[in-house]
């Protein structure tokens, strides 16, 4: 009547639907707080980003930067490439 693999498929979607449940659960419990903090006018007067001051205090930002643009170049390389690739297995695929 019912073949196996629809036994398994729906044992997978009801472990699926358990794992989401419970991570959920976990995530909602994760996001409570215990104490309140209360805001001050001081907080809302503040303008200063004190990690960043200290950051280009130290030439440390410049580390910061550089390290983001090599991966920004290194994934921009990537895609090049990948592109030019694709294209040209797209080509081949259409002579023959």
């Amino acid at each position: 009547m019912f073949d196996s693999t629809y036994v398994g498929y729906q044992k997978n979607r009801m472990m699926k639907k358990i794992l989401l449940i419970i991570f959920m659960m976990i995530s909602i419990s994760a996001f409570t707080q215990n104490e309140k903090y209360k805001i001050t006018e001081d907080d809302y007067q503040n303008n200063k980003v004190e990690m960043a001051d200290i950051m280009r205090q130290n030439g440390k930002i410049y580390v910061v930067v550089g390290v983001i643009l090599i991966i920004f170049v290194g994934i921009t390389t990537y895609i090049y490439r990948l592109d030019q690739k694709m294209s040209k297995l797209e080509k081949e695929e259409l002579g023959n």
